[in-house]
């Protein structure tokens, strides 16, 4: 009984990492989708410049034309920058779901060995009661 306080505290230390590796992993993962929506909106901005440059350069004064074209080069190194984010993010989102299954199987590794030794106890006390019973029967024998 007494090595088993330790174990139940250490498997309840366990499943509160496990749910805190698991509510990050919701966190981070809003975070990414954040990014990704960031990186779409983005590309959609590109997407449409470019779209003015093509079609419309034909009333527009040469420093018009060479400042959108500026304009979308800009946005261009954002969309590479944006890019880059979004892998970092899910780069980090990857290592706390691994973080997470790590922390679960811990949680669960215990949470099993303490059923065995709850059930090794059981057994035991189930052992001793039977020998107990046994031995009164043998004194009450003629």
């Amino acid at each position: 009984m007494r090595r088993r306080k330790p174990l139940d505290s250490l498997q309840r230390l366990a499943e509160f990492d496990a749910d805190a590796a698991s509510r990050e992993i919701g966190q981070r993962l809003a975070v990414l989708h954040a990014e990704e929506e960031r990186l779409q909106q983005i590309d959609g901005y590109v997407q449409h410049y470019e779209r003015l440059s093509a079609d419309g350069s034909g009333s527009l004064t040469t420093a018009m034309i060479t400042g959108r074209r500026q304009f979308t080069a800009r946005l261009r190194e954002a969309a590479t920058r944006q890019r880059q984010l979004v892998a970092e993010e899910e780069t980090r989102y990857r290592q706390q779901v691994e973080r997470w299954r790590e922390a679960r199987a811990q949680a669960l590794a215990l949470q099993r060995f303490n059923e065995r030794l709850r059930e090794q106890a059981d057994e035991h006390r189930a052992r001793q009661e039977q020998r107990r019973l046994d031995e009164i029967a043998q004194r009450r024998r003629p």
